[in-house]
């Protein structure tokens, strides 16, 4: 039985923990999203996963990407979330609305600011829980869905001063 909603795992700030030794966020070893939702987010919608990658999205490459699109390609539900670090999510958004094709697909790129894993104020969750309501109401096309808005690929821009998503002007 397929997933109503297959997840490709990126890393990203929201896969990142508080080591106190160093007084850094690290990647963990493997990716909390799984078993966060399984906690979180009971049995509808069901939830498959593609652990790709545990990276920092400021070294995303289109090598990278092209294992992206490819796993959206494989993904065996026609409704995709893809959890991604902030610092290049819009670029990865634009890559793959550029090269999917006529794959007829909904897929959201989404993350967060704050590491999920022990930190209460994480803007995480709710990203998370924004994603897969969104994933399951808009058409196909590729989107960002971060700070309670839900962008188009090639639409949105991450404004680092104010620390949230904005739309691009026209």
């Amino acid at each position: 039985m397929s997933a109503d909603i297959h997840f490709i795992l990126t890393g990203g700030t929201i896969e990142k923990s508080y080591d106190p030794t160093t007084e850094k966020p690290e990647f963990l070893s493997e990716s909390l999203i799984p078993d966060y939702l399984s906690k979180s987010v009971k049995a509808i919608p069901s939830f498959g996963f593609t652990n790709l990658c545990q990276i920092d999205s400021s070294v995303m490459t289109d090598d990278i990407r092209a294992q992206i699109l490819d796993a959206v390609k494989d993904a065996p539900s026609s409704r995709v979330i893809i959890i991604h670090g902030t610092s290049t999510m819009t670029d990865t958004a634009e890559y793959l609305a550029e090269h999917l094709g006529d794959h007829k697909k909904t897929i959201i790129l989404t993350g967060a600011m704050i590491p999920l894993k022990e930190f209460a104020m994480s803007d995480g969750g709710f990203n998370l829980g924004y994603a897969i309501a969104q994933v399951q109401t808009v058409p196909s096309g590729v989107y960002v869905a971060m700070n309670a808005h839900l962008f188009e690929a090639g639409q949105v821009s991450k404004n680092v001063e104010q620390g949230r998503f904005i739309q691009k002007a026209s």
